[in-house]
């Protein structure tokens, strides 16, 4: 096995995101898992996404091979081909670890050895990345307060606290699936990859919740990571996710929130890639936010439902009254929701970059 071949495709695939990883024994038997050495050495030519004049221009494989490569690599979730918006030819990126590999490795909810070993790599590859994460803390954080967050809350469906009635459309999950003739449902593959370490969800026993729009989801439904749904079916499962308590997260093109949406999950604290990391040191939980949760100290009973149900922990009774921390509040609307008597509610702010480091261990 050539070991310069393997650590040059672990660097093009951490090169291809934004998180800083480290390349371990533990990423190379991750990559080794997934695909072999001629598929290793492939994808280096992926230094930005390609058309397929650039990828002819790289690659010295003959149109027959070329084609058995690509859709190989696209079948294992390794690379996108998705059509350009613009020019309507297909683009190919080749996806990093985290958001990436991770979730179309998981997407598709087999329940096989290979599935098993890799739910295992990824978990020590993220633990690997929180103690680098740590090691390095300062210049790290540094790092990352400079990138895009990779997500944006959309508050669960509720009343807001506004000076004029209009929603504004990015904020409404039902006007998001309605803008998209094609989408696409998939396994969880947060949750999945748990039930697979043996650590099932507290939060919902639905795992068939996260979607993807348009050409994405041409994608995904073409390859088998997930199958069509209707707008019906997917306003219901949104529902089912709120009713659960579950965070709306949405991916935009290009993590411009401008752009359209091309993916939508439904997250919880104790399966969720992002907060996993968050709470293991490894990462801030960074994403853009719309609103922020105010308490009306008047009518607060001290139940401690907003506490228990907050996924970034930022609500604590003090003197038996709920007190939200601003700084760390994502917006989310999961404790305005869950209220019993309706004291705290969601305001609109504005889009907002929420940053919240990671606690130094």
């Amino acid at each position: 096995m050539n070991q310069q071949i393997w650590q040059d495709a672990a660097q093009a695939i951490i090169s291809a995101g934004t998180i800083p990883m480290p390349i371990t024994g533990t990423l190379l038997e991750l990559l080794q898992t997934i695909m072999d050495e001629k598929e290793a050495q492939f994808i280096q030519i992926f230094t930005k996404p390609l058309n397929m004049k650039d990828i002819k221009e790289k690659s010295d494989l003959n149109e027959d091979a070329l084609d058995k490569m690509l859709n190989g690599l696209m079948s294992n979730g390794i690379v996108t081909g998705i059509p350009s918006k613009s020019t309507g030819e297909a683009v190919y990126r080749l996806l990093p670890p985290i958001p990436g590999l991770f979730e179309f490795t998981f997407m598709r909810g087999r329940t096989g050895e290979k599935e098993k070993k890799l739910a295992r790599l990824f978990d020590q590859l993220f633990k690997e990345l929180s103690d680098m994460v740590q090691t390095s803390y300062d210049p790290v954080i540094d790092y990352l307060k400079t990138t895009t967050p990779l997500t944006r809350v959309i508050p669960i469906e509720q009343d807001v606290k506004q000076k004029h009635d209009d929603v504004l459309p990015y904020e409404d999950v039902k006007m998001i699936i309605n803008k998209f003739d094609k989408i696409a449902i998939s396994t969880c593959y947060c949750r999945h990859e748990k039930e697979l370490l043996g650590k099932p969800c507290h939060v919902t026993k639905e795992k068939e919740n996260c979607f993807s729009f348009g050409q994405t989801a041409e994608f995904v439904i073409k390859y088998k990571f997930g199958r069509q749904v209707s707008k019906d079916e997917a306003v219901k499962i949104m529902e089912k996710a709120k009713e659960d308590g579950l965070v709306h997260k949405a991916f935009h093109v290009k993590q411009d929130t401008a752009n359209d949406e091309y993916a939508i999950c439904n997250c919880c604290k104790c399966c969720c890639g992002t907060f996993q990391i968050y709470y293991m040191g490894g990462a801030p939980m960074q994403s853009y936010a719309s609103c922020i949760a105010s308490v009306e100290a008047s009518d607060c009973t001290g139940c401690g439902v907003c506490e228990e149900m907050c996924p970034m922990e930022a609500i604590n009774l003090v003197d038996d009254i709920a007190s939200v921390n601003k700084n760390k509040c994502i917006g989310c609307g999961v404790c305005s929701y869950n209220c019993p008597v309706s004291t705290i509610k969601l305001e609109r702010t504005g889009i907002r970059d929420v940053f919240v480091p990671p606690a130094r261990r």
